[in-house]
């Protein structure tokens, strides 16, 4: 079993390449899900963070208040610095128990979904491939606006805080243009599942384990030739 990478930048749209790929029985580790599990109410990390940045990141409800969390870390490291410290151990705990029961279940590859893959991410060095869905800026910043209720402002903050899409693309195995329709993203995303599934490796074994059996049948019908003489 292989392990591929997922990731983009912020609205280029790579949890619609996600949900296809679950869609097509992929098995997807997705870290934002787990980063959302890891908080829930009454957990070790929820405990944690609550004691640090008090109630005042307390919903009513008991959940996190991630927006508001996020604009305290935002633009500060120290803080954020110490966030990742009570998250990421778990977070990363849960990502490799899901990576060994997918192996025991003998799947052939498995995509980690994470967003940010070569900022922070133990993972990467372990990856077979990498995939990167990108899409032009004015896409980019559109969806981010259409999606957050953010305006311009803060949306090309948040962008100029990850890693470029291009630096991205360059590191980059597979690389999925999401600027047209969803239909062309698809076919992309398709032809590279095609290409994992049956990599240049696959042929060269089985041609290997062809060959004998092809010099067999040469041998069995030069010998039926010998007796027919």
């Amino acid at each position: 079993m292989y392990l591929i990478g997922l990731t983009g930048s912020i609205g280029t749209g790579k949890s619609t390449i996600s949900d296809y790929l679950v869609s097509k029985n992929i098995p997807v580790i997705d870290a934002d899900q787990i980063a959302r599990d890891v908080v829930k109410p009454r957990t070790k990390c929820w405990e944690a963070i609550r004691k640090h940045f008090t109630n005042e990141v307390i919903l009513p409800d008991g959940q996190l208040d991630r927006k508001k969390l996020a604009s305290i870390i935002f633009n500060n490291p120290s803080e954020r610095k110490l966030l990742n410290s009570i998250t990421h151990p778990e977070i990363q705990k849960r990502t490799l128990l899901r990576i060994i029961y997918h192996f025991l279940t003998f799947q052939s590859f498995v995509v980690l979904d994470i967003p940010l893959l070569f900022e922070e991410s133990i993972f990467r060095r372990y990856l077979s491939y990498i995939i990167v869905v990108k899409c032009n800026s004015d896409e980019q910043m559109k969806r981010i606006k259409l999606r957050n209720g953010w305006n311009d402002q803060e949306v090309r903050s948040r962008i100029a805080s990850q890693m470029s899409i291009e630096k991205k693309c360059s590191l980059a195995d597979y690389v999925i243009d999401n600027d047209g329709s969803i239909s062309h993203s698809y076919q992309q995303l398709q032809t590279i599942i095609d290409n994992l599934r049956y990599p240049i490796s696959f042929w060269i074994l089985r041609s290997i384990l062809i060959l004998p059996m092809v010099q067999f049948c040469f041998y069995c019908t030069n010998l039926f030739n010998i007796f027919e003489i």
